[in-house]
């Protein structure tokens, strides 16, 4: 693998890693960072590629055999990386990953869903924690595809993959740029059901809620919810009733929540079974 000790703040190899608590590198750019020793592993172990890695220079030995022989390995001393990123950085290592196209809805959907397939979707979800806690959940409840919808965060982006743990480098991460229009597509294609969370009426407690198929749960922006015009296209609301005065919660608690009724604990409604004449 190529090896550079670098002592010079301008060297080129380091513009991924300059400044990074202040630099956003968008979908655009087609690359992003993962800080830290298992962000990097998980990095190392994805489906993503592994641009270069930036070390101190005393976890080289610790990395050797697990880099590939194609990524540039960025060797520093300690006091040096504070100098680079911007803030004082003790975990030794940081990885720049190169994205992989983020498919469309029909890309991703080429052949019909599992029969009790859960899908996530999230549409004006724009805070990065709470994407990445989402996306957490997903993988934990083994989740694989999630619908990312408008004006929703970008799920590469340092604080998303930073609280995801990683593990969005392993979900299969779908763009929708017409939810709406998506959403009729699976359920007319694909027979996927769709499930809005939303306290508006009519909307069905979570306790009460079965499920007869794959399903795609959908989860809205925290102040504003899921915008109406997706509420009136899905095929049902699910709402989690609150007490004590409590108006709603956390979105990434939410997802939690209803995520884990719908994979482990929903009652699973068969079809009725045809009557001979």
């Amino acid at each position: 693998m190529p090896e550079y000790t670098i002592d010079q703040l301008q060297h080129p190899l380091l513009e991924p890693y300059r400044e990074i608590r202040s630099r956003n590198w968008t979908e655009q750019s087609g690359i992003f960072i993962a800080e830290g020793p298992l962000l990097v592993e998980q990095l190392l172990l994805s489906p993503y590629g592994t641009k270069s890695v930036l070390l101190d220079r005393k976890y080289f030995s610790h990395y050797r055999d697990m880099l590939p022989e194609d990524v540039d390995v960025l060797l520093v001393e300690h006091d040096f990386v504070e100098s680079i990123v911007g803030f004082d950085f003790h975990r030794g290592v940081i990885g720049c990953g190169y994205r992989l196209p983020i498919r469309s809805v029909r890309d991703s959907f080429l052949a019909p869903p599992e029969d009790q397939e859960t899908i996530a979707a999230v549409i004006g979800v724009q805070d990065p924690e709470n994407l990445g806690g989402i996306l957490r959940c997903c993988a934990g409840l083994g989740i694989q595809r999630v619908l990312i919808g408008p004006g929703t965060a970008d799920p590469l982006a340092r604080r998303v993959l930073r609280v995801s743990m990683g593990t969005v480098l392993h979900l299969d991460v779908i763009r929708s740029t017409d939810f709406v229009a998506d959403i009729q597509w699976l359920k007319q294609q694909r027979g996927i059901e769709t499930l809005a969370t939303s306290l508006q009426a009519p909307s069905e407690p979570l306790e009460t809620a079965s499920r007869s198929g794959p399903v795609m749960i959908v989860f809205g922006n925290e102040r504003f919810g899921i915008p109406q015009d997706v509420q009136q296209v899905a095929d049902r609301r699910i709402r989690i009733n609150m007490e004590l005065a409590t108006d709603s919660l956390n979105v990434c608690v939410s997802a939690g929540i209803v995520l884990h009724y719908f994979c482990r604990l929903a009652p699973v409604l068969q079809p009725p079974i045809a009557q001979e004449e």
